[in-house]
């Protein structure tokens, strides 16, 4: 059986196909991201209204005093001229509120 040059060239064609097909079937790895790369936005505290800038993330931060997640991502309203809790990050990107602090 393990003479036969049909089981062999069968065995070498699979290993063929499965080196061909991984890349496309299995999911990529999601490429390393800096710390230094990722933007720094602003967030309002819900309960005290106080502005932090932060590296941006995709949960509510804990605030620096409290330790209580209430720092949402922020935005401004130049009506009244102030920084306001923001809708979510989702939304957010979608309407191209989100901009790097500067």
């Amino acid at each position: 059986m393990f003479k036969d040059a049909r089981f062999w060239t069968a065995v070498v064609a699979c290993g063929l196909a499965a080196f061909l097909i991984a890349p496309v079937v299995l999911p990529a790895r999601a490429p390393v991201v800096a710390d230094e790369s990722i933007a720094e936005i602003r967030y309002v505290c819900t309960e005290t209204g106080e502005v932090f800038t932060r590296r941006l993330t995709a949960t509510a931060l804990p605030h620096p005093t409290t330790g209580k997640p209430s720092l949402v991502p922020a935005v401004y309203d130049a009506k009244r001229k102030k920084w306001k809790p923001g809708p979510p990050l989702e939304v957010m990107q979608r309407k191209g509120l989100l901009r790097p602090a500067s």
